[in-house]
């Protein structure tokens, strides 16, 4: 019988040896950390920005929607992106790209303009995010991946935990714009980190590029996109809103069946045979739905709703953030520790039970003569 060797997994030791693997990290925590910060502190100036360039809030959300949907179609791309460039390469451009498009919008003057820019920085969250993940994956040991998960997620929550209150505090001393400004000094530490501490972790193969999977990846996260954020103005039963998302689903439809019939997809949708990894990214999409939405109904509805001015609203944000942040930092210990399945089963209890909350209808506080 014929004997199958099998080399140990050497839990101590990481893919890709890095001397000072935090410093290493550091470009893209900042990358990623003004990426989250640029969300959610845009969502609490939207109605601010409703006044100030004179539009609608189905317009306004574009600003929100196409910052998202620009990384939505990044992100497919990133994998293939890391097999054409280095790791300091694609960092860098990111970091840079973020740079450019704060200052565009910064000096935005006109909606058009400000939705560029925000467009631009969305091209350097997209490369910045799963980058971030996959170098941590390659230069942290085994036994330590749940603790530098934690703290890249720490990173992320980090920012919507001060990115209301600080957003609040500055639209109520000073203009709009400055919520970009801030941004260009921060993003040049991450930028000197990545020029001196950040190193290649993939393997440059520079695969044949198939054009036809990347014009169906953006046509189609495109079109599902636009038709979601339409139906908000013009109803589900619109016919622009149908088409837009027929289209969309076609689409992507025909882009999965090239991606799993091609010998080197652009994006490996292989990966979704094994249930485990299906049921985790479920339960991601699910999660960062509820957060997402969270985000930026919340502040809207207290302003708009609720008549509390910018810097209220800033402070009633704050604890959920700092909590999220909290637990985020917690989590990556729990999951080295017990594994996934329990503490995310807790994790969504929890939030089914905040959910149920929020549904409760709001009782009126009577006032003392």
């Amino acid at each position: 019988m014929e004997q199958v060797s099998s080399t140990p997994i050497n839990l101590d030791k990481a893919r890709v040896d890095v001397r000072h693997p935090m410093l290493a990290m550091i470009s893209m925590w900042v990358g990623a950390f003004i990426g989250m910060f640029s969300e959610t502190s845009l969502n609490i100036a939207l109605p601010s920005l409703m006044k100030s360039l004179g539009v609608s809030t189905a317009t306004v959300q574009w600003l929100v929607t196409g910052y998202m949907l620009v990384i939505g179609i990044v992100l497919p791309f990133s994998s293939f992106l890391t097999k054409w460039f280095t790791t300091r390469q694609l960092i860098i451009f990111g970091l840079a790209d973020f740079i450019v498009g704060a200052v565009v919008a910064a000096t935005a003057s006109t909606f058009p303009v400000l939705l560029v820019g925000r467009m631009i920085q969305g091209i350097g969250t997209g490369i910045i995010l799963p980058l971030m993940f996959t170098v941590a994956m390659s230069i942290f040991p085994p036994h330590k991946l749940g603790t530098a998960m934690g703290t890249n997620a720490l990173v992320i929550m980090f920012a919507p935990a001060i990115g209301p209150t600080l957003t609040g505090i500055i639209l109520a001393k000073l203009s709009w714009q400055w919520i970009f400004w801030i941004f260009v000094p921060v993003l040049a530490v991450g930028l000197i980190f990545a020029f001196t501490s950040l190193k290649n972790v993939g393997n440059i193969t520079k695969p044949k590029a198939d054009f036809l999977s990347m014009a169906e990846s953006v046509v189609g996260f495109s079109a599902i996109v636009f038709g979601v954020s339409s139906a908000s103005a013009q109803g589900w039963g619109s016919p622009i809103v149908i088409v837009a998302l027929l289209l969309g689903l076609i689409v992507l439809g025909l882009y999965a069946y090239r991606q799993l019939h091609l010998e080197t997809p652009v994006l490996n949708l292989r990966a979704f045979k094994i249930p485990a990894f299906t049921t985790g990214a479920l339960l991601v999409m699910i999660d960062f739905g509820i957060i997402l939405s969270a985000m930026y109904l919340l502040p809207m509805y207290i302003q708009n709703g609720l008549g509390l001015v910018v810097a209220l609203t800033g402070i009633i944000m704050l604890p959920g953030g700092v909590m999220n942040a909290l637990v985020s930092a917690l989590a990556g210990r729990l999951y080295d520790r017990l594994g996934a399945k329990g503490p995310a089963r807790i994790g969504f209890i929890i939030a089914f039970v905040g959910a149920m909350m929020l549904l409760l209808p709001a009782r009126r506080v009577p006032s003392r003569t």
